[in-house]
């Protein structure tokens, strides 16, 4: 209830009216090169799924970004699952009239849900292609890179490859209800 009361009076803070987004996003985490149970190695195999969402700020040319992001990641291959918590920034870069290229870093922390309670610092690298749509959102898919800081109780160390989709929201939220 505190986290919607102060985000509620930030949203409607009068310096970030209109530069205020809302962000989800939905991935896989990929396995490349991995040994089955029957020792054959796959090329390319998905290895679990990554639900995110954030909130955040943006300039007036839509090129900068800085947020506040959590989600989690059931990772299938260690029959585990993650937390992270992290702010992200993004730099968008106009590659065509509706189309940008989108670099983003996120660092936080991860936690790991199970009895191990592993922690570590998280750093994420993402690249992004997106595009405006006709209501003046963003949409994009990306390939990113999560170093999670620590390693699976089998020993492999937590970072994982995703690919995936995200919807921001763009504007004050009265811009985007009334949609």
């Amino acid at each position: 209830v505190l986290i919607f009361l102060v985000t509620t009076e930030f949203v409607h803070a009068q310096f970030f009216k209109n530069n205020f987004y809302y962000e989800g996003e939905v991935g896989t985490i990929t396995s490349f090169f991995v040994r089955d149970e029957d020792g054959d190695t796959q090329v390319f195999s998905i290895g679990g799924l990554s639900f995110r969402g954030g909130i955040g700020i943006h300039n007036e040319e839509r090129s900068l970004f800085f947020g506040l992001h959590t989600g989690i990641e059931g990772n299938f291959r260690h029959k585990t699952g993650i937390l992270p918590v992290y702010f992200n920034s993004k730099v968008a870069f106009d590659i065509g009239e509706n189309t940008k290229l989108i670099f983003s870093f996120g660092y936080g922390k991860s936690f790991q849900v199970g009895p191990e309670n592993y922690k570590g610092f998280l750093r994420k690298y993402t690249i992004a292609l997106g595009n405006t749509t006709q209501k003046d959102n963003m949409q994009s898919v990306f390939i990113e890179l999560n170093n999670h800081g620590f390693s699976f109780p089998d020993g492999v160390l937590a970072i994982t490859v995703n690919l995936g989709y995200t919807f921001t929201f763009l504007g004050s939220m009265l811009n985007i209800v009334g949609s």
